[in-house]
């Protein structure tokens, strides 16, 4: 009997290997399938040109659009002054960047130096300091957690990265005021940031750890805050060796451009009043080489007291529009404990159209304000020209298959997100409606043309998720959803990780 089992689980046994070998795992690829795809046909001459072409070179010299090409030109039918081209380099600045390049023209027309520039620098040092505090405090927020938990492992991504938002942005205008270039420049950690947010990614994922550890032997909140407090000074000193330290008093100076005759003039003013009347003088050749790139004269400032006389727009004032067709338009949301400075809302938007949008934005750049901007820079672009165009690379083409998605799901699938900031500075009206978009970037004045990038109108339609507008743009319809309450975008939810980096 005892024999006649062995033998009968050995029977099973082999007949269960032959089940298995014949009926694999459901899902598993099959070796049928595999010899499906072998046997695929090799046999299409112009199929097998187009692979070694695919082979041989990089995909978008292969799928570009040449007809894209031909057609383009670089004009505009209206313009706004700008400044000179700014360079965020290897840092995820850009939408800090962004942000102050709209404030820009104001500040060079009053003091009549197309070469002024605010310190981003400035900002940044406050940002990675506040953005600390924020995650510090999550830790504390969520310190009875494991560790292991989805919660807890969310905030450990990007403790204090170099992306942000418009909000981001106004909420360190608001506290810390801003600065010349001059008072705070460039170092090289703001050539490339990598080594700083390895060292404050790394630290305060240890400082994390001694919070939590701390909170499990009983200390309390309070207790934890003070200790919090003590990081956040470490913080700061090793953010000032990379960055600097920024000044809370500095001096002014600039070299005005102003039209000769206007200088003269003011000069004459001068020599009246150093003579107690009209004078000969008056009329000298060397008045006019005088009067040239006079510097204008020294002044003390604190971030705040620059702020407020360069800065006359009220950024509150502007509203974040949103679109993205996956949601429900004319609708409020907001984004679950996003925000870099821990005191403040949540950073969100409101849903509207994409026509609602760019009418918006048409009306804000006619009447010469520029528009900060955010969109998915990685999408049918062509840096050595600036050209964004929807239709730029014809890369399904090459495959033979069809798209499938929309904005809509691209935008739900993760295919399509915002990943980084610009200002719109310009417009191309043909016949009245926009052929194409003048763009301000901020990656130097090799990339594109001398620094602008040339979007398209269909280019708009597909990647521009997020535009600043100045509520006096806006119809009452879009302004009373600012009234409703929001629907919350839960954490997990929204991929910022990457998002507004270059």
């Amino acid at each position: 009997m005892k024999r006649l089992s062995i033998v009968l689980i050995a029977v099973m046994l082999v007949f269960g290997m032959v089940w298995a070998a014949d009926d694999p795992v459901p899902g598993a690829i099959s070796q049928d399938l595999i010899e499906k795809m072998m046997a695929m046909s090799e046999d299409d001459v112009q199929i097998q040109r187009l692979k070694d072409a695919v082979l041989n070179n990089t995909l978008p010299e292969i799928a570009v659009n040449k007809q894209v090409l031909k057609d383009h030109n670089p004009y505009f039918s209206h313009e706004i002054k700008t400044g000179s081209i700014t360079d965020q380099k290897s840092t995820g600045r850009c939408w800090l960047y962004a942000g102050l390049n709209i404030l820009r023209p104001t500040v060079i027309d009053e003091i009549d130096d197309k070469s002024f520039e605010f310190s981003q620098n400035y900002l940044f040092f406050w940002d990675k300091i506040e953005k600390a505090n924020t995650f510090l405090e999550k830790v504390i927020e969520r310190r009875k957690l494991d560790v292991r938990s989805e919660e807890f492992q969310h905030i450990l991504g990007d403790p204090a990265s170099d992306g942000g938002w418009w909000e981001y942005y106004i909420y360190l205008v608001d506290k810390y005021g801003v600065v010349p270039m001059s008072a705070m420049p460039e170092t090289e950690s703001t050539k490339s940031s990598r080594y700083l947010d390895e060292i404050l990614y790394e630290r305060l994922r240890e400082m994390g750890a001694t919070l939590k550890e701390i909170s499990d032997s009983g200390s309390s909140e309070a207790k934890l805050r003070q200790r919090k407090e003590e990081f956040l000074l470490e913080i700061y000193t090793i953010t000032g060796y990379h960055l600097g330290t920024p000044p809370a008093e500095f001096t002014f100076r600039y070299k005005s451009s102003i039209e000769e005759d206007e200088k003269a003039a003011k000069l004459v003013d001068v020599l009246k009043a150093v003579s107690a009347g009209k004078t000969d003088f008056e009329d000298t050749e060397a008045l006019k080489e005088m009067a040239e790139d006079k510097a204008s004269v020294y002044e003390t400032f604190t971030p705040q007291s620059f702020k407020e006389k360069y800065v006359s727009a009220v950024l509150e004032d502007y509203v974040v529009l949103g679109n993205d067709p996956s949601r429900p338009f004319l609708k409020r949301y907001v984004i679950e404990n996003d925000r870099n400075v821990f005191d403040k809302e949540w950073s969100g938007f409101v849903n509207v159209s994409v026509a609602d949008m760019k009418l918006a934005t048409l009306q804000s750049i006619l009447n010469d304000e520029p528009v900060w901007f955010g969109a998915d820079i990685g999408k049918q672009r062509d840096t050595k020209s600036g050209i964004l165009h929807a239709d730029l690379y014809k890369y399904y083409d090459i495959y033979g298959i069809e798209k499938k998605f929309g904005k809509a799901e691209r935008m739900l699938y993760q295919t399509e997100a915002t990943n980084h900031a610009m200002v719109f500075c310009g417009v191309d009206l043909i016949d009245d409606k926009p052929l194409k978009w003048k763009v301000e970037n901020s990656w130097g004045n090799d990339a594109g043309d001398g620094g602008f990038f040339f979007m398209y109108d269909n280019w708009f339609d597909e990647y521009v998720i997020q535009s600043i507008i100045h509520k006096k743009y806006l119809p009452e319809r879009i302004l009373k959803v600012l009234d409703t309450e929001a629907e919350v975008i839960e954490e997990w939810e929204f991929i910022a990780k990457n998002w507004m980096m270059k």
